[in-house]
């Protein structure tokens, strides 16, 4: 006897049943709680699973047991990431879903707010891998606070009581306390953010590198499958964080500033090289950054960043094309201009980033931040179909104008070299393609779409970044060929 079809349900174990089960070669997977999600509200089932080399040759059918809820019986062939199954719950019909994504589960008897952050116990569960933490949770962004689905900043603490921060690991991701779980709800296919941030790690190498193995020249994401208090809350990015770890820069020494990390927020302001007013120590922002390192007795240090800004905004011609390059990582800048072009991230240059160098001897360098409003759209997900432009600021206005170290031929070089490997059509549709693949095949898409509904169907708006992206790939192939 076979126990199969794409329709499991809970048996009754008559003496009937059980003898003709015991006729055959019988496995028993009792899942761990921490890989798998039951979500009575919406009635779906998550499960993180993996089946065993071993079983998968011992045996015929399973018996699969999740706590005391439900029971089922399935043959080998029919647990796949590539179906969904009805299942009875005290006679409500439940969808089940196997997933290749890890599984993330948050459970808090508070409510979770912008601010502070909540005790909450978490748990990861990936396959054969499964971690359990208390972390702090609260709502984060801007504009996304205002989405159904919300993002939330994640702090793992070693105790709810204390709050000492401790360090973790998820993946080939960094050892890190700070996390973010990007709800994504602004990006349709909920692949805007990832392709930007691995494309941006894909081209980009820091000046030090030689020097510091661990550093990254951006942050690094993995997708998750999220259960809030026993609801599914669907997919989310769980993210790095842009620090002074992550960068590896210099730590501060005996009152001497080092490394440094500065966050972008204005258009109008010092990040996009508009203004370098006086500043003090005793504030965290000045002209539109906020200090993220060093930020030592509650004391920023903005002396080195707006002389550079300043710099920037009024030094002579000929002294700012003498040196620039002394005080900015050229290469840096020439991936960054390009990389924000293709991606047309509108909020990206005079927000959204981060401005750092490694220690006093090195140059400054950016730091891509927020990639989701991109490839056609703006930051609350509303469609911008403009692909014939160039976005730019201060900095890179003046490089271009100059032209210090050939650095319009450079940036030519740069955009052509790119376009037969990581900017060609192929890579970049390509990418955009597999992820949209996996997510339709392993039927992401479809339990996302059960809590988060959509009018627009997911092939339009994969048709439109796919336009979108050759058009803009067209006009800066024209735009770079006929640079001077």
């Amino acid at each position: 006897m076979k126990l199969s079809t794409h329709i499991l349900f809970v048996y009754i174990f008559t003496f009937l049943c059980y003898t003709q089960i015991q006729s055959q070669n019988i496995g028993e997977i009792i899942p761990k709680e921490e890989s798998y999600g039951i979500d009575k509200k919406h009635k779906i089932i998550v499960w993180n699973f993996k089946l065993p080399d071993s079983l998968k040759s011992n045996t015929d059918t399973f018996k699969i047991t999740f706590g005391k809820e439900l029971d089922f019986y399935s043959s080998v062939d029919t647990l796949l990431f590539t179906k969904n199954y009805n299942v009875k719950i005290n006679n409500e019909i439940f969808k089940l879903y196997i997933t290749k994504l890890p599984l993330i589960k948050i459970i808090t008897n508070q409510k979770v707010k912008d601010d502070p952050k909540v005790p909450s116990q978490f748990t990861f569960a990936h396959h054969y891998s499964r971690k359990s933490a208390v972390v702090g949770v609260e709502l984060r962004g801007n504009i996304s606070l205002k989405f159904p689905k919300k993002s939330y900043d994640l702090e793992f603490w070693q105790n709810s009581e204390e709050e000492t921060p401790v360090d973790m690991q998820f993946g080939n991701l960094r050892d890190d306390d700070d996390w973010i779980l990007d709800g994504l709800y602004n990006e349709p296919l909920r692949l805007r953010s990832y392709f930007c941030n691995k494309l941006w790690l894909s081209i980009n190498n820091l000046q030090y590198s030689s020097l510091e193995k661990d550093a990254k020249s951006g942050i690094d994401l993995m997708f998750t499958e999220v259960f809030l208090n026993s609801e599914y809350i669907g997919i989310h990015a769980l993210t790095e964080q842009v620090d002074r770890k992550l960068l590896q820069l210099k730590k501060h020494k005996k009152g001497k500033v080092r490394g440094e990390l500065f966050k972008a927020g204005s258009h109008n302001g010092a990040p996009a090289y508009m203004k370098a007013p006086k500043y003090k120590n005793i504030f965290p922002h000045w002209a539109g950054y906020e200090v993220e390192y060093p930020f030592v007795n509650y004391r920023a240090q903005w002396k080195n960043i707006r002389k550079f800004t300043r710099f920037v905004i009024k030094s002579k011609d000929s002294v700012f094309k003498k040196k620039v390059a002394t005080k900015f990582d050229l290469n840096n800048a020439i991936d960054y201009f390009l990389f924000v072009n293709l991606v047309r991230a509108t909020d990206n240059l005079g927000k959204n980033f981060y401005v750092a160098r490694y220690n006093r001897k090195m140059p400054y360098f950016n730091v891509p931040w927020d990639l989701d409003g991109v490839l056609g759209t703006i930051q609350d997900g509303k469609r911008i179909t403009t692909t014939n432009d160039i976005l730019s600021n201060g900095l890179f206005d003046r490089l271009f104008r100059i032209n210090p170290s050939n650095y319009r031929q450079r940036l030519k070089d740069r955009w052509f070299s790119l376009r037969k490997q990581q900017f060609s059509n192929d890579s970049l549709l390509g990418n955009v393609s597999a992820t949209y693949d996996f997510f339709e095949k392993n039927k992401v898409y479809e339990r996302e779409a059960l809590v988060w509904p959509s009018d627009i169907k997911l092939t339009e708006h994969l048709r439109y970044i796919e336009s979108w992206l050759t058009d803009r790939l067209q006009y800066l192939d024209t735009f770079f060929s006929d640079l001077p």
